[in-house]
């Protein structure tokens, strides 16, 4: 392996490939010259399961194509020392030389044998009759991972829980996208987001999706091509390729928890006032999370915490017009929800005002965006709540 490559450019590939798999307990990174023109740089995220892909244009002299591995923090720092000029990277016995006009700087080649053979299993024997290619613009995969992934259980065997990962399900006309944490349930619903003739269906563990939101934050403007091969999935950027496991359990049946008739009553609120007033609220706690008291009683709407500082009771007063259901008329009925939960679901949202639904009977409360005209998507969020009826 002998090739010559502008540091700067090299640099920054290394850079945004850090970025991506930084929080990651892995500092290896493998080199390969592939079609005498390019460096492919394959970077490894948490225990070999999510692999990482970006290429850099070189000047081959010498191709051996073998692969060769080294440490990607060693790489960058060594390449943030230099000025942007041509370098020429020859790799010799056991290490990879790095010649300069400033000298020779030599960088240690790791042994790695089990990262190459599992990598064949990300990217090997993808024939093109395995697969089923999905294209979505970067813009709308964004959207899809941030009004979800808030809501998916956090752990670390999430190979094997279903709950750690994001439902996909696309149909000919439309697409879900499902995420639960067992406390709360979210639905996001695009319509004619794809031409299928056929169903699909897949989930995604949030690890994954949380080095594909990475990347969206690097290349924010382009198509990303997803191929579902069965027992992993590859997301092909333009400039990175990504592919990871796929959680190989069926999805509950959501929607046996979703109520198929109204609540007992509901309003709509102006979502910043009711984020800003549980903020506003939680400043003046003694706990990190607690729960949040709503009670309605009289077209008004009190929100409030029993666990302030100095033992104050601090609370806010929001007049609202109520909606009843089934011409129910309920006076005075409290619910308490936690506090972190409706904070990450109202920045979930993105429309001003929001309807929300109360289900005391079912000890849940259901948000959604209050839309005065019909949309192509469409979301709710169910969240579970403690019930005391006064």
């Amino acid at each position: 392996m002998y090739f010559f490559v502008f540091s700067y450019s090299l640099l920054q590939k290394l850079h945004s490939l850090y970025e991506i798999i930084r929080y990651s307990k892995l500092d290896i990174l493998t080199l390969e010259i592939i079609n005498n023109n390019q460096l492919k740089i394959t970077g490894s995220y948490d225990s070999y399961n999510n692999i990482i892909k970006t290429y850099v244009k070189i000047h081959v002299k010498k191709n051996t194509q073998k692969k060769i591995v080294i440490s990607i923090k060693f790489m960058m720092d060594i390449l943030s020392t230099f000025p942007n000029e041509m370098l020429s990277i020859e790799k010799k016995n056991n290490v990879l030389n790095i010649y300069s006009k400033q000298g020779i700087y030599s960088i240690p080649i790791l042994i790695q044998k089990n990262l190459l053979s599992k990598n064949r299993f990300m990217y090997g024997n993808n024939n093109t009759s395995s697969f089923i290619r999905i294209t979505l613009f970067s813009n709308i995969l964004s959207k899809i991972l941030n009004k979800t992934l808030f809501s998916v259980e956090d752990g670390y065997d999430y190979d094997n829980n279903i709950i750690n990962g994001v439902y996909f399900k696309f149909l000919p006309n439309r697409a879900y996208f499902v995420a639960t944490d067992n406390f709360r349930l979210v639905k996001y619903t695009i319509k004619h987001i794809l031409k299928l003739d056929k169903n699909i269906e897949f989930i995604i563990p949030k690890k994954s999706l949380e080095i594909v939101k990475r990347i969206l934050i690097i290349e924010k403007k382009c198509n990303v091509i997803i191929e579902y091969h069965k027992v992993n999935i590859i997301f092909r950027f333009e400039h990175h390729t990504f592919s990871c496991k796929l959680i190989r359990e069926q999805y509950p049946d959501y929607n046996s928890f979703i109520p198929n008739y109204n609540g007992d009553i509901a309003f709509v609120i102006n979502r910043l006032l009711l984020l800003n007033t549980i903020k506003r609220i939680l400043l003046f706690s003694n706990k990190k999370n607690f729960f949040i008291h709503f009670q309605w009683n009289h077209n008004k709407l009190k929100i409030y915490e029993q666990n302030s500082i100095n033992n104050h009771y601090f609370d806010s007063k929001i007049q609202c017009n109520p909606i009843f259901y089934d011409g129910k008329k309920i006076e005075n009925i409290q619910m308490d929800f936690h506090s972190q939960f409706l904070i990450e679901t109202l920045l979930s949202i993105n429309e001003k005002f929001i309807l929300f639904e109360l289900y005391y009977s079912n000890k849940i409360g259901i948000l959604k965006p209050f839309y005065k005209k019909k949309k192509e998507e469409s979301i709710f969020i169910l969240i579970m709540s403690t019930i005391i009826i006064c």
